[in-house]
């Protein structure tokens, strides 16, 4: 007998990193990963191969950065749903990963963020790496990714990535 569902606020406002956020048009395109699992939700790379990408480094620049991976119903998972420390939370080596280039998506904010802030995508080694975060944070500031909502540090949160991923000009 199926349970009947009578709390329609139970998961509202509840996202997962790397979700795209809205039905909207958005530019997602397909690349072969490199390198290392990218996890879903964090900056990418270009590879060295043709249609490929890799996480980011330390070494990363702004003009490095692809897009953001994005959650794919067309990837699987090697493990079962019922072991969520073995669960695969990304795209493996040589698996095809979903890069969002413009549009708006949910990703973990390191630090918490204001509404309108840039986004920073972390560089430093760890678990935070590629992850985004705002505000002093260090990285590498992208001049046209914005935070759309407040964000409390450690919480989910909507970004708009609204045109090409570049630093500031010179001088700027």
């Amino acid at each position: 007998m199926a349970i009947a569902q009578n709390n329609f606020t139970l998961y509202r406002g509840k996202a997962y990193e790397g979700q795209i956020s809205t039905t909207d048009v958005v530019e997602v395109v397909s690349r072969v990963v490199e390198s290392a699992l990218v996890p879903f939700g964090r900056a990418v790379i270009r590879g060295t191969a043709a249609r490929s990408c890799a996480p980011v480094t330390a070494a990363t620049t702004a003009e490095d950065i692809i897009g953001f991976s994005v959650r794919s119903l067309a990837e699987f998972s090697n493990s079962s749903p019922t072991n969520p420390d073995a669960y695969a939370t990304g795209y493996p080596v040589s698996h095809v990963a979903s890069i969002l280039h413009r549009g708006p998506m949910f990703a973990l904010c390191v630090d918490g963020a204001n509404a309108g802030d840039s986004v920073i995508v972390i560089t430093a080694a760890g678990d935070n790496l590629g992850r985004l975060s705002a505000g002093s944070a260090a990285g590498v500031t992208l001049n046209f990714v914005r935070w759309v909502d407040d964000v409390v540090a450690g919480e989910i949160g909507e970004i708009r990535v609204d045109g090409v991923l570049a630093a500031p000009a010179a001088g700027n």
